[in-house]
């Protein structure tokens, strides 16, 4: 499994978990409790990666930004790898929505709630076959660390996001 896939399988899968505990801490309404669509750019793929209706729903864009490999032993016998991403969540304003904040309150909920799944799944997170626990282990990491946090708005479109920065490190593996 590529990394991308891996990043966007880990918070697709763990989404309405976290979402439900967020609710149920009171961190988040259940108004904003809504699963976006996950969006991998290099998809080719019909209507997936270029154009995104987000009339309906908010959206999650996951992209490779930089890869590099190191080799911390003589010989080269195990190397560790870093990846960086970006996590691009946005959500469109719509002049339906009941208040003037609802959709930054939304913007708002989806980031805590990617926050809280990159935070409970810093160390060792795993991707399992079918997005069960309980079944055979698809990909992993040793570290994944969420690093900043920048306002991506437009004004004009009426859009609203944050762009995350994330690391994922994945170390002594064998060459």
């Amino acid at each position: 499994m590529d990394e991308v896939t891996f990043l966007i399988r880990l918070l697709s899968d763990n989404w309405a978990s976290a979402a439900s505990a967020l609710v149920s801490s009171g961190d988040i309404t259940s108004s904003h409790n809504e699963t976006p669509n996950f969006i991998d750019v290099r998809s080719i793929a019909p209507n997936e990666g270029r154009r995104v209706d987000m009339d309906s729903k908010s959206v999650v864009i996951v992209y490779e930004d930089s890869g590099s490999t190191e080799y911390p032993t003589i010989d080269y016998a195990v190397r560790n790898e870093t990846f960086g991403f970006t996590v691009h969540i946005r959500t469109m304003h719509r002049r339906d929505f009941s208040e003037l904040t609802f959709s930054r309150d939304r913007l708002q909920a989806l980031y805590r709630i990617a926050r809280y799944i990159l935070e409970n799944n810093s160390l060792q997170p795993k991707v399992y076959v079918g997005g069960n626990s309980g079944n055979a282990v698809e990909g992993s990491a040793q570290i994944l660390k969420l690093q900043s946090r920048s306002e991506a708005n437009d004004r004009n479109k009426r859009l609203l996001g944050y762009k995350l920065t994330v690391e994922m490190k994945r170390m002594a593996i064998s060459v």
